[in-house]
C-alpha cells in the first residue's frame, strides 16, 4: 500500500472553479491597487491645502486622517471607483470587452 498521496489529491476540483478562485483573487488585487492609488491621490490633495492652524494637528490628527483616507479610498474603489481596477483586471485576465456598453 502506498502511503504518499498526491499533494493536490483532496483539492481536485473542476478547472472552472479554480479559474473562478483565480479570477476572484485577481479582481480583489486589482481593487486593492485602485484603492491604493486613490488613497495616494486623496493624501496628495489634502497635503496641497494650506493648514489654518485653528486645530492642533499633531500625530493623532495625522493618524486619524490617514485611517479616514484609507477607508474612503476603499469605499470608492469598492463602488464604481475610477475604473482603473476594472481596466487592470481585464488586461491581466485577458478578458477584454469587444462591445462597449452604454
Amino acid at each position: 500500500m502506498q502511503l504518499t498521496a498526491h499533494p493536490t489529491a483532496g483539492l481536485k476540483k473542476s478547472s472552472q472553479a479554480a479559474d473562478t478562485l483565480k479570477e476572484k483573487k485577481l479582481r480583489r488585487a486589482c481593487g486593492d491597487f485602485e484603492a491604493l492609488i486613490l488613497k495616494q491621490m486623496i493624501s496628495s490633495m489634502r497635503d496641497s491645502i494650506p493648514q489654518s492652524g485653528l486645530l492642533g494637528g499633531g500625530y493623532a490628527d495625522k493618524m486619524y486622517q490617514s485611517m479616514r483616507d484609507d477607508q474612503l479610498s476603499r469605499e470608492m474603489a469598492g463602488g464604481q471607483g475610477m475604473g482603473l481596477g476594472e481596466v487592470l483586471y481585464r488586461q491581466l485576465s485577458g478578458k477584454s470587452r469587444s462591445t462597449v456598453t452604454k
